[in-house]
């Protein structure tokens, strides 16, 4: 009996099945291959845009790829003065002396006590090489290229003043470092810095006799020199120094020597926080712990108020006392240079390609 469905069904397993199994397999490659090619053109059209971008916009830092910015961190200034205070209170700290060591090892005890400062940052006095004791605290960022902002701690002997122990000229710039790293470390809570930050203090600054290629400026070109040998100075972006910024009356007059990219990053920052009066780019150039960085081609500038009471009669001399100096003048300086870190990180270092 002829039976339909018997039939359907044996003619199915024949050439049927065999002809719809060739279509089954000649319709996945169709479908394979078109999408193979829509990745294709995707995939051209991406590489494309990311080469327009980079052509028109130029290099993205990895600290720009961040989609929620964070303000910079600010200094607490009445922290900032009482770290000048105690280090003005450890009295004379001329390089190489036992005083200068004292100083660095009190710097390093003070960033050990800021709370949660163990799982930001750390702290070290390098190895010496011509007797001085700097001391660096660095915090990781999020990428490894950084900033160095500096200072430094010893003090100008005096033999006509024998217990000189520098309230501006020292004390403010330590007590503006270390009330950094404290609101560095706060700031950490949140997120990482936009690169890495060092701030560095700085032993010898001050010549025993006159400044020459060997007295004065020790710390920081051995410092210079630390980073040619371990390479370092390949990431290092800038430098930022804080000097004699603790006067009551503030005016910074950037040294005419600073790099004038940087230089007008810290001008705008200063403008931008409400500090236009108190700076402006200076034409005097100073021989001062930026000068070691000019000179191995890195980008630096000398915050400094070389105007230190009338006619800079306070400088070097017995009237350099904590009465002076003021919180809001060093909460000044060091907002602004933590302002231009942040901004120098979060563009790229492009600004100091203009």
């Amino acid at each position: 009996m002829y039976d339909p469905e018997q039939y359907e069904k044996k003619e199915r397993t024949g050439f049927h099945l065999f002809a719809e199994g060739v279509s089954r397999k000649e319709g996945n490659r169709y479908l394979f291959g078109l999408l193979k090619f829509m990745a294709s053109v995707f995939g051209v059209i991406l590489v494309s845009c990311i080469v327009l971008r980079f052509l028109i916009l130029g290099p993205v830092s990895c600290a720009s790829l961040n989609s929620k910015k964070i303000a910079p961190p600010m200094i607490d200034g009445e922290l900032a003065l009482r770290y000048a205070q105690e280090t003005f209170d450890l009295g004379p700290k001329v390089f190489r002396t036992e005083g200068a060591k004292k100083s660095a090892e009190w710097i390093v005890e003070q960033a050990q006590k800021i709370p949660g400062f163990e799982k930001a940052g750390r702290v070290r006095i390098p190895p010496s090489a011509h007797g001085e004791y700097n001391v660096e605290i660095i915090f990781p960022g999020k990428e490894p290229n950084f900033v160095i902002v500096g200072a430094h701690h010893d003090t100008k002997r005096l033999f006509s003043v024998p217990d000189f122990a520098g309230a501006n000229d020292g004390a403010s710039g330590v007590g503006a470092l270390l009330a950094m790293a404290a609101a560095i470390t706060e700031y950490t809570q949140k997120e990482l810095p936009p690169c890495t930050i060092r701030l560095v203090f700085f032993d010898g600054e001050e010549a025993l006799y006159q400044y020459t290629e060997t007295d004065g400026l020790v710390g920081s070109r051995a410092y210079v020199d630390m980073m040619k040998q371990d390479y370092s100075k390949l990431s290092c972006r800038a430098m930022i120094l804080l000097d004699m910024i603790g006067d009551k009356d503030l005016h910074i007059d950037l040294a005419g020597n600073s790099t004038p990219a940087l230089a007008n990053v810290v001008i705008s920052e200063a403008a931008a926080a409400g500090y236009a009066d108190k700076f402006s780019l200076g034409e005097t150039d100073m021989l001062d712990d930026h000068y070691p960085f000019l000179q191995a081609k890195i980008p630096a500038v000398d915050l400094i108020d070389f105007s230190y009471g009338p006619e800079n009669r306070y400088w070097h001399t017995g009237a350099d006392t904590m009465d002076k100096i003021s919180a809001e003048s060093i909460k000044t300086a060091a907002d602004v240079a933590l302002r231009a870190v942040w901004r120098l990180a979060e563009t790229g270092f492009e600004d100091l390609k203009k």
